[in-house]
């Protein structure tokens, strides 16, 4: 971890719950009316539950646990309900395909980036202090996370 304890938590936190938003319009997509209730008190539950933890145990890997859960939600979801409109309209899921592929392939170009900084951080940091200043956000790999991963849950639902 680069940031202080709590800036790293105000970093990460956000991530479970602007995805467990993603999880709500995913799941809302065809349900009953009535039911939207629970879903909502059940994904505010898990992320009182995450936040919690996460508090107690300063531990990254259950973050990254946590939320890769919420994504596998997402996308588990999505290609459910690629199946149910492949039944009714060929030419939607056509696109819907298109829209899962590129939420899939945004979130894994930004895990593959966000893990290019953790692991060269110092690398990184060293190469921008010594770029020109307008090319250094070029190598700010871990915004590029933060961009990929809101694309990813965007196309996802």
């Amino acid at each position: 971890m680069t940031l202080q304890y709590q800036w790293q938590l105000a970093d990460e936190l956000p991530m479970v719950y602007g995805t467990c938003i993603c999880i709500y319009c995913a799941l809302q997509a065809d349900v009953k009316v009535g039911t939207d209730i629970y879903v909502a008190l059940a994904l505010f539950g898990y992320s009182a539950v995450v936040t919690l933890v996460y508090v107690q145990i300063r531990k990254p890997v259950f973050h990254q646990v946590a939320y890769g859960l919420e994504v596998a939600i997402v996308l588990v979801r999505s290609m459910l309900h690629q199946i149910e409109v492949r039944k009714t309209n060929a030419r939607a899921y056509s696109e819907l395909v298109h829209m899962f592929w590129l939420g899939v392939g945004a979130f894994g170009v930004s895990f593959v980036l966000w893990n290019i900084d953790n692991i060269f951080c110092t690398n990184l940091r060293a190469l921008r202090a010594v770029l020109p200043a307008p090319l250094g956000p070029l190598f700010q790999l871990h915004a590029y996370w933060h961009i990929g991963t809101a694309l990813g849950c965007y196309a996802s639902i």
